[in-house]
């Protein structure tokens, strides 16, 4: 039986930070045989909209068709409004402009609670990441 290839995901994230701390937050997943394969934030700091994650996946899709993602994560911000309300939008118009591109779409947002504890403490997270890093 050979070996089954891991499956690429690809996230679409709000900020510099989630770009640089997600790869390293998320990498005990690839003993699940799940690889995040880049983490990609809008240009110039826009916020994620249909218009602007459309942009990215479709990038990411074409920039490398040797190596496509099998999965797009949309995370956005929801800078304390409705998660419902920031996400719909993006959930129900996206999949139809994708319609082209056979990869899985999912959608989530940033938990403020966990996302405020680990960014507070920052003594705490750079130690986490200099374990990380080390390993």
């Amino acid at each position: 039986m050979s070996p089954v290839a891991p499956k690429r995901v690809v996230v679409i994230a709000s900020g510099e930070t989630e770009r640089k701390a997600l790869p390293l937050l998320l990498r005990h997943l690839a003993d699940q045989g799940i690889v995040i394969a880049d983490v990609r934030i809008p240009p110039g700091h826009r916020p994620i909209r249909v218009d602007v994650a459309e942009k990215i996946v479709k990038s990411v899709w074409f920039e490398r068709p040797d190596a496509r993602p099998g999965k797009f994560v949309v995370l956005v911000d929801t800078d304390g409004k409705c998660p419902d309300e920031v996400l719909a939008p993006i959930r129900n118009q996206l999949p139809a402009r994708l319609r082209d591109i056979p990869a899985d779409l999912q959608f989530a947002h940033a938990q403020q609670h966990l996302e405020a504890w680990y960014f507070a403490d920052s003594k705490g997270l750079r130690s986490y990441l200099a374990r990380i890093w080390a390993t």
